[in-house]
Parts: C-alpha cells; sequence; structure tokens
C-alpha cells in the first residue's frame, strides 16, 4: 500500500546522490576507455598486455584474468571488477539508508503509522536501488558504444556492473533485517560481498586448477560474463536466481521480527566501559578501528605483492614498446619505471583519499553526538578527534605499503618516497571534507565527494591529453604526481600541507558557528 508514495519519497531525498553515483561509475568507465586507448593504441600492444602484465598475481586478485586483446577487453579486464565493487558499494549505504536508518531515526515508525503495508519501505528501496543499477548498465552500454566498442561486450560489462549492484542490495536487504544497527548492516554486507570478490581472486591465482572455487560466489559469476571475450550472457542468470533467493529472505525475516529491531538479537556489551572510552578521543579509536586496522593490512598485503611480482612485469611490459607513448606524455626516460609509478600512484591516491573522506564524513553519522556534546566537550574537539584518523591512518599505510614495495629489490628508501609524497595532495582532499562538512550541513557529504571526484576527472582528462597543463594543476594531485609535471620537493609539500590546515581551520569555524542539525 502506497509504495509508489515511498518510491517517490526516496527519489526526492536521494534527487542529488542517486544521479551523482550512477554518473561517475559512467564517467570512471568512459575516462577507463579513453586511458586504455592512448595507452595500449595498438593490437600488438594490447596482445602483450593481456600476456605479460596480466600474469601479476596482485592484478589477477584484484581485477581479474584478461579475456581477449581487443580495447574493450583490455578496458573490461582494468576495471570491470573495479565498476561492481562500485555499484555494489553504493546500492549497499542507499539501501541501508532508506531501511534500517529510518528504522533508527524513527521515521519507519511514522511511516508505518499511515496506510502503508509492512514490506512497502523495504519494497520501495529495493526498487529505487535495483531500477538505478538497471539505468546505469544502460548508460555503460552508451558509453561503450560511443567510442565504438561491439554492442554486446558494452552491454555484458553494463549488465556486469549492475549485476554488483543488485547483489549488494540484495545483501543489505538481508543484513538490515538481520541487525539492529544501520552501521553494522552495512559492514557486514560490504564485508560478504569483498569477501566473495576475493574468493573469485584467488581461483583466479590458482589458475584451471582452482576454476571451480569461482562458480561458488556471485562476484566469479559476474566476470566470467566475458565482456569483449567471448559473451557468456548465461551467468547473468545465475545472479538473478541468487538475488531473488535473498529478496525472498529478506522478505521472510521482516515478517518475523519486530520494527527497530533485528532477527539476531545484538550482543550486550561490558557493564562498565574500559578507561580508554573516557574521552572523545578513545571514543573515535572504539568506530574508527576496524576500517583503519583493515586498510593497514590491504596496504601491507598489495604493496608486498606488488613489490614481489609488479616490478617484473611490469619492466618486461616496458621494454616491449607498448609504453612508449605514455613515457613521451608523463615526460620521462623509462617507460616501465613510469607505469611502475603509475600503478602504485593510483592504488595509493584513490584509495586513501577514499578512506580519509569517509573517515571525516562519519562524522555525520555518529549516533552519540548529541549526548556527547552535552558534556564538557567542545565541538572542535569532538571533531578533532575524527580528524585525527583521517590524517595519521594514511601515513600509516601509505609508510607500509611503501616498506612491502621494497620487498622485491631492497629499496625500501624509493618505496616510501614514492608513497608519502602523495600525503599532503591526500590531506587536502581530507581538508576540502571538513570544510563542507563545518559549512554547508548536509550537503557537505556532496561536496567531499564531488571534490574527489573532479580531481578525478582532471586526472584522467590529462592522461589522455584532454586537460591542459595549467587546469590540471587546481587538483591537488597534479602536485604531487608521478610525472615531470610536478616538482614535489619540500616547499611544495609545506604549501600543500598549509593548505590542507586552511580548508580545516574554515570547516572547523563554520562548525562551531553553525546550528548542529547533522
Amino acid at each position: 500500500m502506497n509504495t509508489a508514495a515511498l518510491i517517490r519519497l526516496i527519489l526526492r531525498r536521494d534527487r542529488i546522490w542517486q544521479p551523482l553515483w550512477v554518473l561517475s561509475v559512467t564517467l570512471f568507465v568512459a575516462t577507463v576507455v579513453a586511458t586504455i586507448r592512448q595507452l595500449l593504441p595498438t593490437p600488438e600492444a594490447r596482445l602483450h598486455y593481456a600476456g605479460e602484465i596480466v600474469k601479476n598475481p596482485v592484478i589477477l586478485l584484484l581485477q581479474g584474468p584478461a579475456y581477449g586483446d581487443s580495447l574493450g577487453a583490455a578496458a573490461a579486464q582494468q576495471r570491470g571488477a573495479a565498476t561492481t565493487l562500485f555499484a555494489a558499494l553504493a546500492s549497499i549505504i542507499l539501501l541501508v539508508k532508506h531501511t534500517r536508518s529510518d528504522e533508527e531515526q524513527g521515521r519507519r515508525e511514522l511511516v508505518g503509522s499511515a496506510a502503508v503495508g509492512r514490506h512497502g519501505p523495504l519494497t520501495a528501496a529495493l526498487t529505487v536501488v535495483l531500477t538505478a543499477n538497471a539505468v546505469l548498465a544502460v548508460l555503460i552500454t552508451v558509453v561503450g558504444v560511443s567510442a565504438e566498442l561491439p554492442l554486446a561486450g558494452s552491454l555484458a560489462w553494463g549488465v556486469m556492473a549492475a549485476s554488483g549492484g543488485w547483489v549488494g542490495a540484495a545483501l543489505a536487504a538481508v543484513a538490515v533485517q538481520a541487525t539492529q544497527s544501520a552501521r553494522t548492516a552495512g559492514a557486514v554486507a560490504f564485508t560478504v560481498f569483498f569477501a566473495a570478490y576475493l574468493v573469485r581472486g584467488v581461483s583466479d591465482l590458482g589458475g584451471p586448477g582452482m576454476e571451480w572455487l569461482g562458480w561458488l560466489v556471485p562476484n566469479g559469476w559476474i566476470l566470467r560474463a566475458r565482456a569483449f571475450g567471448g559473451e557468456q550472457w548465461w551467468v547473468f542468470l545465475l545472479v538473478a536466481a541468487f538475488v531473488a533467493a535473498l529478496i525472498g529472505m529478506s522478505y521472510a525475516l521482516s515478517a518475523r521480527r519486530d520494527i527497530g529491531a533485528g532477527f539476531v538479537p545484538p550482543r550486550l556489551g561490558p557493564a562498565h566501559a574500559p578507561n580508554g572510552l573516557s574521552g572523545p578521543l578513545g571514543l573515535a579509536w572504539r568506530m574508527h578501528r576496524g576500517m583503519a586496522l583493515a586498510w593497514i593490512a590491504g596496504a601491507a598485503f598489495i604493496g608486498a605483492g606488488i613489490g614481489l611480482g609488479g616490478q617484473t612485469a611490469v619492466k618486461t611490459f616496458g621494454q616491449s614498446g607498448a609504453l612508449d607513448f605514455w613515457a613521451a606524455r608523463t615526460g620521462a626516460d623509462d617507460p616501465a619505471q613510469i607505469f611502475f609509478e603509475l600503478v602504485v600512484y593510483e592504488l595509493a591516491v584513490y584509495s586513501v583519499s577514499l578512506y580519509a573522506i569517509m573517515t571525516v564524513l562519519r562524522l555525520r553519522g555518529e549516533e552519540a553526538t548529541e549526548l556527547f556534546l552535552s558534556g564538557p566537550v567542545s565541538r572542535a574537539r569532538w571533531a578533532v578527534s575524527h580528524l585525527l584518523f583521517a590524517v595519521t591512518v594514511p601515513v600509516v599505510v601509505l609508510v607500509i605499503a611503501g616498506l612491502a614495495l621494497g620487498l622485491g629489490n631492497g629499496d625500501f628508501a624509493g618505496g616510501l618516497a614514492l608513497t608519502t609524497v602523495i600525503l599532503p595532495g591526500i590531506w587536502v582532499m581530507a581538508g576540502i571534507a571538513v570544510a563542507a562538512f563545518g559549512l554547508f550541513r548536509r550537503a557537505g557529504a556532496a561536496v567531499g565527494w564531488t571534490a574527489l571526484a573532479l580531481a578525478i576527472a582532471l586526472e584522467v582528462g590529462w592522461e589522455v591529453g584532454l586537460v591542459s597543463d595549467s587546469l590540471f594543476m587546481i587538483s591537488p594531485f597534479a602536485h604531487v604526481h608521478y610525472s615531470t609535471l610536478a616538482d614535489p620537493g619540500p616547499g611544495t609539500l609545506l604549501g600543500l600541507t598549509l593548505v590542507a590546515a586552511g580548508f580545516v581551520t574554515v570547516g572547523l569555524y563554520g562548525l562551531r558557528r553553525r546550528d548542529l542539525a547533522l
């Protein structure tokens, strides 16, 4: 009953977020295709790429194998798996927001007092999120066809991305029924999805003998659709059956639980809190420690994989002549070295910036804010306790990643120099997020993510020759870039750090003066 009205309400509330994430993933695909077209312009270069680079265990784990040597196959191998992750993350966030989060904040009880069926909110949220992923599939198909890629492969890539979002939404639909916290529900859903993603990666690492393992998880089915490599359309039937089963389970659990409660009761905590939770810093550590430790462990694992196997593969690829264009574009003399620095740079900049912005914007979602600030704790002290993690954890992550890069050749100093030089650029992005949170209230999240999306767009546009050097310098990452365009000397690094501090100061000043309606 009145499900259509709830759908319109969700669309009204997410009139910015829904188009933003769909268009961002679409732009991501478009820029990847343009980059691969410039980076691997000839069939010989793409064939060599498929035969050499994808032997790297880290690439197989994170991206999967190449199912062809065409332009589309190379682009899909590079970022096809990433699009499924992005779509799943956005779908989980939105599904949880309009179900469990609404229950926590009392909106579900208010809506339930009207002529709305028990499953109306869940149905409305699923309808919107599943449809948004279908729109994403259409847009990716249009992008591929516009880039003169085959229609079948473009459609397969679009459905692959949408399938990631559909699986994520279905996992979230079950998680919000099983748990009592929105934060826990989102963490459980994405952890399960990412664990399945890694199982697929292990399957690809193991070669033909481990191929069966990838068929046990939906992530393996999705990548085995083989976009631009002899498409296997029937695997999407497996995805559809899996999603339908999870959605059916979510409705069954929803019918058997109380509103506001989870099917699995929460575990009672200790009767007395430890001394470490007595202040804002201790509470911030309790909130951020799980994600921080996961990021640190991931940096060690990926850095070690690249350091032990990546440099040899990249060196072989660089000697083939396929990277001569790239070396000329970046002004470097050694194509293999500049490509290795590109791989490290992209993994470090974008992933760690993502962590920093997520940590800052978690201020808005903190449940105990009003109760906490009713005591002798200032707003600035509360905000700084979270900001410390946005600043220090990237340092730890990049230091560990830099040391891990040196495992292959013993050049630990070189690895550290390669990763830590980008820290001030990441701090600027975190500072922008703080300023946006302090000045714009609810719109702060959109401003923070838009700033990161703009920086990525400028980066990719410059790499393919669509953005001039002067325009690219707007991005803080341009000043710590791996190419000869940047000169990340002490003065540049200090200047970026001062800019970041300026953004933080503006944000804290705005937070102090504005209404604290988070």
